[in-house]
C-alpha cells in the first residue's frame, strides 16, 4: 500500500482525469450537435446493431441520445471517490 500522500496524489490526478475527460465529452458534443444535422457517429453505430450479438446495447439504440445526455457528472464522481476511500 502507498503512503497517505502519495495516494491522495494519485486520487487527485484520477479525479482531475475524470473531470477533464468529462469537459472534453460535454463540448464535443455540443459542438458535434451544433454544426450537424446528421446522428452522432454512435447513434448510427447503435441502430445498425444486431440484437442476437449485443441485446443490451441494441435495447438502447433508441434512448441513447437522452441518456447519455443526462448530467451523471455528479453521481459518477461520488463513486470514483467511494471507490478511492474503500481501497484504502
Amino acid at each position: 500500500m502507498r503512503p497517505d500522500p502519495e495516494r491522495a496524489a494519485h486520487g487527485y490526478r484520477a479525479i482531475w482525469y475524470y473531470t477533464a475527460g468529462e469537459i472534453v465529452v460535454r463540448t464535443a458534443a455540443a459542438r458535434q450537435r451544433a454544426n450537424d444535422d446528421r446522428p452522432a457517429y454512435r447513434e448510427r453505430v447503435l441502430a445498425d446493431l444486431d440484437p442476437s450479438e449485443l441485446p443490451r446495447l441494441a435495447q438502447l439504440a433508441d434512448r441513447w441520445v437522452p441518456l447519455t445526455a443526462e448530467d451523471t457528472y455528479l453521481d459518477g464522481l461520488r463513486s470514483f471517490v467511494d471507490g478511492l476511500v474503500a481501497a484504502r
